[in-house]
């Protein structure tokens, strides 16, 4: 790297307001961190929902945070945000890393970057991609016509990049780069953190409680586990809880008596250890943190058959693929209850070690400021 190099900039711009950290905030942190080892300062965007989150105190000392006022695809939403991120760079002058995440500051990203020699702009896709034909239309226009603006667009899994590639997106501009997991944060469950966790949601001790994440309704399977929960009725002490988004409006459809549906905690871990199985129930999937995270905590996994999730899961023990139907999704949780402590002791050490293999932050952060050098050094990517 040059001397003007080592004053590289980046820009975190995500929308994101989750009640929670889970992975994704740590992932920012480590790669302030990182950069911070080379010299590099960081700035992370946030949309305006974020402000007053806990998670926020992660980041202090890391990174500058600022709050982005419009993000939203109005025609004014767009140049505004452009403006802001342009104010960011011109407080910090010299070369520039501006990587957008979930989607909203794509666009505002991309225009802040024409002129501009020495700004390299990363797309970080995370989520699957619509199929109604509205959306593929609008994703063709916005890959074709802006992607030759942007230095990287980094998928999480091999299926999103096929699909973008199908919509217009430049296959030189796009990488598989999958997320990380925050190992120290996701630890091993122990006996008394399950029985304060269940104490603190009305579970009794002995009850077999299954985890279900249900903020995006039809996209997490809410009407699966629903049908799959009254096959298991019948199940001794049996407990579904299903975490709805803070604004989450189930579709319509019955539901039994053994489900319970509950809101987001301020830390998702205390929903890994009151239960004793995590449901994946999705009928689509980008990077699921929350299936990797639940693993890293010892829970044993049932799953619908998806690409991405055989590709994470293949050769795992204490995680089972099944079919997207309720009597399959079923006879997995079943699976997953009747397996020892032993069983389950030893599946949690195995599964770490891969974890550890291939999803570490730190890992990740350095793979990812390696990056960031790349695109603006004088050197090919």
């Amino acid at each position: 790297m040059s001397d003007r190099d080592t004053r590289m900039h980046v820009i975190q711009c995500a929308d994101y307001a989750g009640p929670y950290e889970g992975s994704f905030i740590p992932m920012l942190v480590a790669a302030a961190n990182e950069a911070g080892t080379r010299g590099y300062r960081t700035t992370v965007c946030l949309s305006e929902i974020a402000r007053g989150r806990d998670w926020l105190s992660e980041l202090d000392g890391v990174a500058e945070v600022r709050f982005i006022t419009t993000v939203d695809r109005r025609a004014a939403g767009i140049p505004s945000s452009a403006r802001e991120l342009r104010s960011v760079l011109a407080a910090n002058p010299g070369p520039a890393v501006i990587h957008t995440h979930f989607g909203k500051f794509d666009i505002p990203g991309a225009l802040t970057r024409v002129g501009r020699r020495h700004v390299a702009v990363l797309w970080h896709e995370h989520t699957p991609l619509n199929d109604d034909p509205g959306a593929r239309l609008r994703n063709t226009i916005r890959y074709s016509c802006l992607g030759p603006l942007v230095s990287r667009i980094l998928c999480v899994n091999p299926e999103i990049r096929m699909r973008l590639q199908a919509r217009g997106a430049p296959a030189r501009k796009l990488c598989d780069f999958p997320n990380a997991i925050d190992l120290r944060r996701f630890a091993p469950i122990r006996a008394g953190q399950r029985s304060a966790a269940r104490r603190a949601l009305g579970l009794a001790d002995d009850a077999r409680v299954i985890l279900h994440f249900g903020w995006n309704w039809h996209r997490k399977g809410g009407d699966l586990m629903l049908a799959a929960a009254e096959t298991l009725a019948a199940e001794p002490g049996l407990v579904v809880l299903t975490v709805m988004g803070e604004d989450a409006v189930p579709a319509s459809g019955r539901e039994h008596s053994v489900v319970r549906r509950v809101p987001p905690s301020k830390d998702v871990r205390d929903l890994y250890a009151a239960a004793d199985v995590f449901l994946s129930a999705s009928r689509a999937e980008g990077m699921p943190f929350a299936v990797l995270e639940a693993l890293a905590c010892g829970l044993p996994v049932v799953a619908t058959d998806l690409p991405i999730l055989r590709e994470l899961l293949a050769g795992l023990p204490g995680a089972t693929i099944v079919a997207p139907e309720p009597a399959a999704i079923a006879a997995g949780i079943r699976q997953m209850l009747c397996l020892s402590e032993s069983e389950l002791n030893e599946h949690a050490e195995l599964v770490r070690g891969r974890l550890r293999a291939s999803f570490s932050l730190d890992a990740w952060a350095r793979r990812l400021v390696d990056l960031y050098e790349r695109l603006l050094s004088d050197q090919p990517a």
